[in-house]
């Protein structure tokens, strides 16, 4: 049942994020990355999505590095989550 309710939010939020992300005050990237955390610890499938875009795009995991190390608890656990596997 929360799941239902959750990713839809979390969708919402996402794509309301991407639309103020540009404005001068960046309200939208709290607001993505609060998707992003909804959607990581709700799915498995954007937890491999997103393990995915980590991977490819170097700037978003350095950003979610970052949110990583600043946050505590459940949020850090939760994007040390998707970090994409690297080969040793």
């Amino acid at each position: 049942m929360w799941r239902i309710i959750t990713i839809p939010f979390a969708l919402v939020l996402l794509i309301a994020g991407a639309i103020l992300a540009p404005t001068p005050i960046p309200v939208g990237v709290p607001m993505m990355a609060l998707a992003i955390f909804l959607l990581i610890g709700s799915s498995k499938f954007a937890l491999r999505s997103v393990r995915r875009l980590r991977r490819r795009w170097q700037g978003l995991d350095r950003a979610l590095t970052a949110l990583e190390t600043r946050t505590a608890g459940t949020i850090a656990r939760t994007f040390k989550r998707s970090r994409p596997h690297r080969p040793r």
